[in-house]
């Protein structure tokens, strides 16, 4: 079993206008969710597990959404707004503080590339833990440090390298990834106040997991992160 988690609590400042939630917002005629259900479907054996606001599901049906699009799919109602991606993913702790293979993706964004063979790539690099890099030194991302064809430091929203993370965390057993998270919250490991899950990679590092990493090229990722990057996207099919 791979569980798929998918926090999705943050607000954004470029949709605060917006009346429907981010995940509903429309891209070449599929709703973003739709977009993101088509992506991690196609992962095998794999269980996704949704964690949305309460209020957009009172009020939209997000969750009904997500059952219709992935019907054994789990979703987690929260009241309030977390501490970041980190406190986030915790909140499925009972499902993912297990032996199964845990993977947390960002929610808005989707990447041209065949997950099992990412999956099968960290499989066979016997790796405790793995991220998707691709080039970039934008300060709105994740970076990590490479050496030996492994991944030995990250860094939150400081392009100390070239190397930037594409949303994209696999823990071999879900306990560790718990584990790290928790290690993480008690030294304070946050950015601002806010706690990400690149705190929980450094975390295994520190006690000597293998942390591997699966490239792409820049034009294989897409973050819907602003309405400019939705706009680009669409743009890029004319």
């Amino acid at each position: 079993m791979i569980n798929i988690l998918l926090p999705s609590m943050g607000s954004s400042e470029f949709f605060k206008d917006s009346f429907f939630p981010k995940l509903l917002t429309e891209i070449n005629g599929k709703t973003m969710l739709e977009l993101v259900a088509d992506e991690y479907r196609a992962i095998t054996g794999s269980n996704c597990i949704f964690i949305f606001p309460d209020e957009d599901c009172r009020k939209f049906h997000l969750d009904d959404s997500a059952k219709v699009l992935l019907p054994d799919s789990r979703v987690i109602k929260l009241k309030g707004q977390t501490a970041g991606a980190l406190c986030t993913s915790l909140m499925a702790i009972d499902s993912i503080n297990n032996e199964d293979t845990l993977v947390i993706v960002n929610v808005d964004q989707i990447v041209n590339v065949d997950y099992n063979e990412v999956l099968e790539k960290f499989g066979k690099e016997d790796a405790d833990a793995g991220i998707m890099t691709f080039p970039s030194i934008h300060p709105r991302w994740s970076y990590a440090r490479k050496k030996d064809g492994l991944v030995v430091e990250v860094a939150e929203k400081r392009p100390f390298t070239r190397d930037a993370i594409a949303g994209f965390y696999y823990f071999r057993h879900g306990a560790d990834f718990v584990e790290a998270a928790k290690s993480a919250l008690l030294k304070r490991s946050n950015l601002n106040g806010a706690y990400y899950i690149s705190a929980a990679i450094n975390e295994l590092i520190l006690k000597g997991k293998r942390i591997s990493y699966y490239d792409i090229e820049p034009w294989q990722f897409h973050s819907f992160y602003s309405p400019a990057k939705i706009k680009e996207y669409e743009e890029s099919f004319k």
